[in-house]
């Protein structure tokens, strides 16, 4: 019997536990002793001294091989029991990755703060379910996959440690588990591992993060909207606040007395974010927690000199304008640089400052994909119109060259770019062939054939080709 309420939490636990000889039990806490029974069985005695919650207390009894590993804390002078509870058939399927429990600790440590439960356990207690439970020191694992026991780990601070005080707020528990799986993977493979997985948990459908029916055990646990999308959230809050406040906030959260061992609320997790960050981050939380959908961004830029000039408009399928920075990833001749932008509006045009003599062939937002959002490049004129329904390809520049020569072209939709340039005979001396958004670039021919052998001077035919526009431009190249 217990209070079925995640925010009410038991100061300690005593499991005490009957089972036939032969069987073995796994508890939370640590195993204070087993007494023989005068009937051939076995009593364990379990005692779990950090504050619970009730949903948290397992018991799991098998004819287990047990089996331990060793954890050593950050500050490398205390040691921590890793226990795992197997099924005697799986261990050669399983050991390889249990054993890299202790690195996972160690990754989630460095970013959240020693493993909160040091002073008792970590371990896995294998059970007959896919997937996994989060049982406070003891997790429930119906495998042993990379991303189910990261996942599962994680829940120790996130869940565990800290509890949503009520599962309208299941989130701060389920995409922050979704999230420390992409945390896993950037300490083994860098930058390029974590955006790797956070993309492939990108949810672009209706709901909100907040549980509307916390009575309903499908919306509770729809894996779009509490584990993928909360996932999002974090992933898109550690870009607005930078990666160095972004982790100082998780270790203040968590080490906070107010929800260590406690609970807490969206509210109170935001006001977190602000206390250490100094932003106003209401906005933020309001859109991405409480409110559907994403942005749809439409993207727009000429030059005009040295200023580029950046129209960017959203909407969103539920109405909902986005408050959010936005990185621009402005890419020239030679040279590419990045700036940020603050969009709060359906349409705004940004003037940003080129460097000297600074040719735009391109604009990128986003390009990094820090926001959940969709995006389509506009091609604009200087006069802030849209181009023509035609392609176009400009004349070349300088011509003649003798170097370079360079060819402004707009591509009215996404579509296969060809470049290829004939001499006077018709033979085919170069060919380039790439695909581009919508949007205004500059392909540039240096003189040189496919193999990279400078060609002889003279009149040369370049055709571009992109859907189904086809134009032929003359250059002269002086050599």
């Amino acid at each position: 019997p217990c209070k079925d309420d995640p925010s009410d939490k038991a100061d300690s636990v005593d499991m005490v536990i009957t089972v036939p000889a032969g069987l073995v039990v796994a508890s939370n806490g640590l195993l204070d002793r087993t007494a023989a029974g005068n009937d051939g069985t076995t009593t364990y005695y379990w005692k779990e001294r950090y504050p619970i919650a009730t949903y948290l207390v397992s018991i799991a009894i098998y004819p287990y091989t047990v089996w331990d590993d060793t954890y050593v804390g950050l500050d490398t002078t205390e040691s921590m029991l890793l226990q795992f509870f197997s099924y005697p058939d799986h261990i050669n399927q399983l050991e390889n990755n249990y054993l890299r429990t202790k690195d996972m600790i160690h990754a989630f440590a460095q970013r959240y703060g020693e493993y909160p439960f040091i002073n008792e356990k970590y371990g896995h207690a294998e059970f007959g379910w896919g997937g996994g439970m989060e049982h406070q020191t003891i997790t429930s694992v119906g495998g042993w996959g990379l991303d189910l026991l990261s996942h599962e780990l994680a829940h120790q601070w996130w869940g565990d440690m800290v509890t949503c005080t009520d599962f309208h707020h299941i989130w701060l528990n389920e995409g922050f588990a979704t999230y420390s799986q992409a945390i896993w993977w950037e300490s083994q493979d860098g930058p390029t591992g974590y955006h790797s997985f956070i993309n492939t948990r990108r949810y672009y459908g209706a709901g909100t993060v907040y549980v509307e029916e916390p009575t309903s055990v499908g919306a509770i646990f729809d894996y779009n909207l509490s584990y993928a999308k909360g996932a999002w959230v974090l992933h898109m809050l550690r870009h607005v606040v930078g990666d160095s406040t972004f982790f100082e906030i998780l270790q203040t959260y968590g080490s906070d007395p107010q929800f260590r061992y406690n609970s807490a609320t969206t509210e109170q997790f935001r006001d977190v974010c602000e206390s250490v960050s100094g932003m106003d981050l209401h906005p933020f939380f309001q859109q991405w927690i409480y409110e559907s959908y994403y942005p749809n961004y439409t993207v727009g830029y000429f030059q005009s000199g040295d200023t580029l000039h950046v129209e960017i408009g959203q909407t969103s399928t539920g109405g909902t304008i986005f408050t959010m920075p936005i990185d621009l990833e402005i890419h020239g001749i030679d040279s590419v640089f990045t700036t940020v932008v603050q969009n709060s509006t359906s349409s705004e045009t940004y003037a940003i400052p080129l460097p000297p003599a600074f040719q735009v062939i391109n604009v990128i937002l986003d390009p990094e994909q820090w926001i959940l959002r969709h995006v389509q490049y506009v091609p604009m004129n200087s006069d802030d119109e849209p181009l023509p329904g035609e392609w176009s390809l400009k004349p070349a520049y300088p011509n003649p060259f003798n170097s370079r020569v360079s060819f402004p072209y707009a591509l009215r939709n996404r579509a296969e770019v060809d470049f290829t340039i004939f001499n006077l005979a018709g033979h085919e001396i170069a060919s380039s062939t790439f695909v581009k958004p919508a949007g205004r670039y500059e392909f540039h021919w240096n003189g040189r054939d496919s193999w990279g052998r400078q060609v002889s001077g003279g009149i040369y035919l370049v055709r571009f080709r992109a859907g189904n526009y086809s134009q032929t431009e003359k250059v002269v190249f002086l050599k």
